[in-house]
């Protein structure tokens, strides 16, 4: 069995990972774990650079190359060899997969540096699989360094990629860092996806650790930067501190909630994409911040977004435990810190009216529900009861309780023979209306929380404009990559509505 080019390329380097934020943070965590030693994550022992560089010897005149340097061991002879010649985990390493909490055990990390290279994206694949980027290491003091090219191409007509190249440290290959003395690796990106040092920032910093004991030393352009704060309107721990919970009300630029390695601070799943495994309101896209449990890194999945399935079975009782510490200590207080966030005006009463009309035209959708899941049963093994009782309402308080959640946070349309969500507890950029869940296609956010600047005057012509904004949601979700059927599909049902039976 041989790897392809075109498989590296396409399905191991950027079809594998979200965004180039995801890819980039691949190779930062590579160079935060060639930084340490002992198997124990230690982030104060971490230096990394990232850099522009302009007119690099080896891009073209007028081009940069993007540059990740850490003052790491370097590359030993069998890191060189795993790195090269395996992709994923040899049966050799299988017992130390867990090492450094997970932070190094997919294996494949290094091809996310083909997905930062505009010309490995755009173009015929025969003339993508040609580029690629150069590895430097050294593991001594000083000498001689190890030159490494990955082009994706030679795996296939070269059968792999040559390994034992070294170059004097003076070489022209070294660009600004000729006579740099120490331990090193140094990936250097031709072409790359990144502009400016202020894009590579916006890309990076919401998958840094953002406890302080967490951080490394990470510097961008040649400052010092750090990631975002944590969230301070909730601030949740365990009684052993293994589990804790920093939550508030933000925009989709955080992103949501993220479950978070507990030592490394690392980011690990996206609470969106974990689907029915979480209580509400943790999936909500408003609710932003960071969860914190033990080991949660070694179960992240390949594409470093959500968890193993494995880890998240009903019988695993790490997971059980997460659980019980969201259901018993989390859930509440988020609840009410979501409820805060009153909606209201007149975006939201011609959302009313809108409902009102879909149903008219197409009928009640198939199941008028909740758009998120409904919370995990709790576990047996239940470790630790609530710290605050509660007593269950009665029925009918229960059920008007439901209905009003219901009411102000979600409502659902059927368009045709489709059922859509409209969820509207989403802050969208002031002048969109409408926008399509990215992780669900029939998830439509509505900006109705008082921040959007383009609603009309009168009641009519804001029917109008929703409307048409919703319908164009959907169209362009549909239709991708045919705007014409996209922009027909909304002013068809718009039709369809605005006719008298």
């Amino acid at each position: 069995m041989k790897v392809t080019a075109y498989h590296i390329l396409d399905n191991l380097s950027g079809g594998l990972y979200e965004n180039s934020g995801n890819c980039l943070t691949e190779l930062v965590r590579n160079s935060a774990v060639a930084s340490m030693i002992n198997n124990v994550w230690e982030p104060k022992r971490v230096r990394i650079e990232i850099s522009l560089v302009p007119n690099h010897p080896l891009v073209g005149r007028g081009e940069n190359a993007l540059v990740i340097f850490d003052r790491g061991c370097g590359l030993t002879e069998p890191a060189i060899e795993r790195y090269f010649s395996w992709l994923g985990t040899p049966i050799s390493h299988l017992n130390g997969a867990s090492e450094r909490n997970g932070a190094s055990q997919k294996g494949i990390g290094r091809l996310a540096a083909l997905a930062l290279n505009k010309k490995c994206l755009e173009g015929d694949i025969a003339e993508r699989i040609k580029h690629g980027y150069y590895l430097f290491s050294r593991t001594a003091k000083n000498g001689d360094v190890r030159f490494v090219t990955v082009i994706p191409e030679r795996v296939e007509t070269q059968g792999g990629i040559e390994t034992d190249r070294f170059i004097s440290p003076t070489s022209t290959e070294m660009g600004p860092l000729k006579n740099l003395a120490g331990s090193f690796t140094m990936i250097v990106i031709p072409t790359p996806v990144f502009g400016s040092h202020n894009e590579i920032y916006d890309a990076l910093k919401w998958y840094l650790p953002r406890e302080e004991d967490k951080m490394y030393e990470l510097q961008v352009g040649g400052k010092l930067v750090r990631p975002p704060p944590l969230q301070e309107h909730l601030n949740i721990s365990s009684v052993n501190g293994e589990y804790r919970a920093r939550l508030g009300v933000g925009t989709t630029e955080s992103d949501g909630v993220w479950l978070c390695d507990n030592e490394t601070g690392l980011r690990v799943a996206s609470c969106g994409q974990l689907g029915r495994l979480l209580p509400a309101p943790l999936w909500y896209p408003d609710l932003v911040g960071d969860i914190f449990a033990p080991k949660l890194l070694r179960h992240q999945n390949t594409a470093r977004s959500t968890l193993a399935r494995e880890f998240t079975k009903k019988g695993n009782r790490e997971w059980q435990r997460l659980l019980m510490f969201l259901i018993s200590e989390v859930v509440a207080p988020a609840k009410k810190l979501i409820e805060k966030d009153v909606i209201q005006g007149n975006a939201a009463k011609t959302l009313d009216e809108l409902v009102d009309m879909f149903k008219d035209r197409f009928g009640p959708p198939e199941e008028v529900r909740d758009v998120g899941p409904p919370p995990p049963p709790p576990p047996k093994d239940r470790p630790v009861k609530p710290t605050i009782p509660t007593v269950p309402p009665t029925k009918d308080l229960a059920k008007d309780k439901e209905k009003k959640d219901k009411v102000h946070r979600h409502v659902s349309i059927r368009v045709g023979e489709e059922t859509y969500h409209l969820y509207r507890g989403q802050t969208l950029y002031r002048y969109v209306f409408a926008q399509v869940s990215p992780s669900n296609k029939s998830v439509i956010y509505v900006n109705v929380r008082g921040g959007y600047e383009s609603l009309p005057n009168t009641q009519a012509e804001r029917r109008e404009h929703c409307l048409m904004q919703i319908l164009t949601a959907i169209g362009g979700s549909k239709f991708r990559s045919d705007p014409y059927q996209a922009a027909l599909f909304a002013n068809e049902v718009r039709a369809q509505i605005l006719q008298k039976k």
